[in-house]
């Protein structure tokens, strides 16, 4: 993904190398692998990718891909002024290996610019994150049909049933799936239980990840039969997210955006207690955030207003979206409340 692109960036600033070490999430970006361990040197003329031979040698264009071996430092070692790291997920050890490996190399932080390659999503990158998205609303309504046989008594079996259906359809799981029932939904990032399903709301917030690509999605469902201010509840929440949903525009700042769905809830404004979005791609949560930055085109990003009562319950509904011109959601599972009977 855009590796001459960053090649061509080295070469105007004169940087002789950059080197990335496991986990850092650029190694998946430009090698479109996930090596249990690994590191990537790419200078402006070459990549080369280390990998143990506990992973399966691939073929990868411009990137010569080779086994670790005993003098792999060494012949990584290279005779340069500047050295770029990726200082957003550098641990401090790794650091220092790389300096002892580029001793007189001054080293240059590169992160802002891999932050703005890795934002704007290529053909390929948004063909990935729109079929996990597929996966992930194919996976809620497979729920929907599977909850009314009572085969499913708690939030991890909820959890389970999801994830099983995202390994079906060739997915796999891109965070750990919240759900969340009753007054465990008040809480954004509950981790999921075995409390039992009961009458009320139940919250899941849970994705599919596609090819190495993350969806985000979250629905509510109604364990019961829900009364009208129940109905209320929701009707207030989908409103808010509809109407930052139809404010986004080419330029709109993201800030605007969480502005109009806080409108929208009124008096309860001050239960919505997070940020209206974020961005997404190999990771779940990347840039754009939501305190700076405007919609631009082919930057996926999630519109997820909330709703929080302490001890009571809680509500989120929750797409991830792209602007191309228009905004298209991803995520088309819908989002009429259901309702289980017999709860």
């Amino acid at each position: 993904m855009k590796l001459r692109e960053f090649q061509s960036y080295l070469r105007k600033n004169k940087i002789g190398a950059a080197i990335f070490a496991h986990p850092d999430p650029c190694i998946t970006y430009f090698t479109q692998m996930v090596p249990s361990h690994a590191v990537l040197c790419i200078t402006p003329k070459k990549a080369t990718f280390l990998i143990t031979k506990l992973d399966k040698m691939k073929k990868v264009s411009g990137i010569d891909i080779q086994y670790f071996s005993k003098d792999w430092k060494k012949k990584l070692s290279k005779k340069t002024e500047k050295l770029g790291v990726n200082k957003q997920s550098l641990t401090v050890s790794s650091l220092e290996n790389m300096k002892k490996m580029f001793p007189k190399a001054k080293v240059v932080d590169v992160s802002s610019t891999l932050t703005k390659l890795r934002e704007t999503k290529t053909k390929k990158e948004i063909q990935c994150i729109s079929k996990a998205c597929k996966i992930t609303s194919n996976a809620f309504d497979a729920l929907i049909q599977e909850l009314p046989k009572k085969k499913l008594h708690t939030e991890q079996d909820v959890a389970f049933f999801l994830e099983r259906h995202f390994q079906k359809e060739g997915g796999e799981v891109a965070f750990p799936t919240i759900a969340a029932v009753g007054k465990n939904a008040a809480i954004p990032h509950h981790v999921t239980s075995n409390a039992l399903l009961q009458r009320g709301f139940l919250l899941i917030d849970f994705g599919a990840k596609y090819k190495n690509y993350c969806a985000d999605m979250t629905r509510m469902i109604f364990l019961g039969k829900p009364s009208e201010e129940e109905k209320g509840w929701y009707n207030l929440l989908y409103t808010s997210q509809e109407d930052a949903r139809l404010a986004v525009a080419d330029g709109v700042k993201y800030s605007e955006l969480d502005k109009t769905a806080r409108k929208s809830l009124g008096k309860y404004e001050k239960k919505f207690i997070h940020s209206l979005g974020h961005g997404i791609g190999l990771e779940v949560h990347e840039n754009p955030v939501f305190s700076n930055g405007k919609v631009k085109h082919n930057v996926p990003f999630t519109i997820e207003p909330g709703i929080y009562f302490p001890g009571k319950f809680g509500l989120r509904i929750e797409d991830t979206v792209i602007f191309d011109g228009k905004l298209k959601v991803l995520t088309v599972a819908s989002k009429k409340l259901p309702e289980i009977a017999g709860w």
